[in-house]
């Protein structure tokens, strides 16, 4: 399918219920808001205290998403979602969507290696150039180090988002498919996008539009975009899955 055709698939699924999907959407940003509220009240001279906090907060904030999914592919399959439903679907499966989480990690763990060692040799790179401005006893290799390492950072950048297009599809074949396990989910995703990655990289390009004008409304429209984008991405998994259009 191309990417209109996604698109005009997710819409007509979401026609007549682009309102639920926005309140769906709405109850997530309010439990969002709630937490970044609560993290804000504590002083930044509680250091310890601030630091357990930002780490529970990353740490929940995986599930949420997860079940946030969760009710979108429910809304879309056109089963009765209620407004905090991701709540308790995100932390029944508090432990599938974290591992779901690492195995990504995991299979993306060479570019990101590659990332932060071209970082590092980027910040020596820079260093070494600066001194030897000043200090013409130094060696002028440090010129080359940096070319080197800033060919390596645009490749380790350029792998790391072409690997990442791989596992994409992961949460919506481990929600999908709750008898396989979370590393047999990340693989099949991989399966799933070869040959697609440019499709639902284009895919994803097309909603800049709406995005430039969900921000022109202070964020309001994203209530409704999310949903659209969503929509999107499981019409995208069906099809790569084979199943054509959905009814």
């Amino acid at each position: 399918m191309l990417s209109s055709e996604v698109r005009a698939e997710a819409r007509k699924k979401l026609t007549g219920r682009w309102g639920k999907a926005a309140l769906l959407t709405l109850g997530y940003f309010l439990i969002s808001f709630v937490i970044g509220f609560v993290q804000g009240l504590i002083p930044k001279s509680a250091t310890v205290v601030a630091t357990i906090v930002s780490i529970a907060v990353a740490i929940i904030e995986i599930p949420l998403a997860y079940g946030l999914i969760i009710s979108y592919l429910k809304f879309f399959n056109g089963e009765e979602v209620k407004l905090f439903d991701f709540l308790s679907t995100g932390f029944s499966n508090f432990a599938r969507s974290w591992k779901v989480t690492l195995w990504v990690v995991v299979k993306m763990l060479i570019p990101v290696i590659l990332l932060v060692v071209a970082i590092v040799l980027v910040a020596v790179g820079t260093a070494g150039s600066a001194v030897s401005m000043f200090d013409k006893g130094s060696s002028g290799g440090f010129g080359v180090l940096l070319g080197i390492a800033f060919v390596l950072y645009i490749v380790a950048i350029v792998w790391l988002i072409i690997k990442s297009y791989s596992y994409q599809l992961s949460q919506l074949v481990a929600i999908e498919n709750p008898d396989i396990t979370a590393k047999e989910s990340v693989e099949r995703s991989a399966e799933l996008m070869k040959g697609r990655k440019g499709r639902l990289f284009f895919l994803q390009l097309s909603f800049i539009g709406w995005a430039i004008l969900s921000a022109l409304t202070f964020g309001i429209g994203m209530f409704w975009l999310l949903p659209y984008i969503q929509f999107a991405m499981i019409v995208f998994y069906k099809d790569a899955l084979g199943n054509g259009k959905t009814e």
